[in-house]
């Protein structure tokens, strides 16, 4: 299984990019919320992937965050949802929204999304409820800011930190956004854990 590629970015269109890694060249399916996020092309990238295998072809897609990646796989666990909707759900609604609407039961936010109807919203809220939370918060992507494995981890953390005091996820989820606009890359659990103290 392919856990992800790194390499040169060749080429890059909205809906996908080619990396070339020893030689070889991946044809690679993405969401838009990777493809705004890439670097020039000719630049080293590392792309998290999700291989899928099926009788008539084998496909790439991937994400500049693990994060990203988790909720495709939730989505294209759905009755239903295959890769094509999943990608178009990643596109128009940020993973934090998107957990923000599955936890509130927004479904119109949802219908708004291109390959997204109201069937299709409701199934996704059905489905998703009491599956996602606090571990698909995302957090700053790793190809695009260069974050390390060590610095999401002191997020999550935090997180739970901030859970088991009392609060919400939906609340941590908030506080979070406007902490990570504030804080250093390598800030430490408790800076992390204050500032949010300090916003709610």
């Amino acid at each position: 299984m392919i856990e992800y590629i790194k390499g040169t970015l060749t080429e890059k269109e909205v809906t996908r990019v080619a990396i070339e890694a020893h030689g070889v060249g991946y044809n690679i399916s993405i969401p838009l919320s990777t493809y705004e996020k890439l670097p020039e092309t000719g630049t080293n990238l590392l792309l998290h992937i999700h291989y899928l295998v099926r009788e008539d072809a084998h496909k790439l897609y991937g994400f500049l965050s693990k994060t990203e990646r988790e909720m495709f796989r939730h989505l294209i666990g759905i009755t239903k949802i295959g890769p094509k909707v999943a990608l178009s759900v990643l596109s128009g609604i940020t993973v934090d929204d998107l957990v923000n609407c599955i936890n509130s039961g927004d479904s119109r936010r949802l219908e708004k999304i291109p390959g997204v109807g109201q069937k299709t919203a409701q199934r996704l809220l059905i489905e998703l409820k009491g599956k996602v939370g606090s571990s698909l918060v995302s957090g700053i992507s790793e190809g695009a800011l260069a974050v390390n494995s060590g610095n999401l981890k002191i997020r999550d953390e935090a997180f739970a930190a901030m859970v088991s005091l009392g609060y919400n996820d939906k609340q941590v989820q908030k506080a979070f956004a406007r902490v990570e606009q504030a804080v250093s890359a390598n800030a430490p659990v408790e800076e992390w854990i204050r500032k949010a103290l300090q916003i709610i």
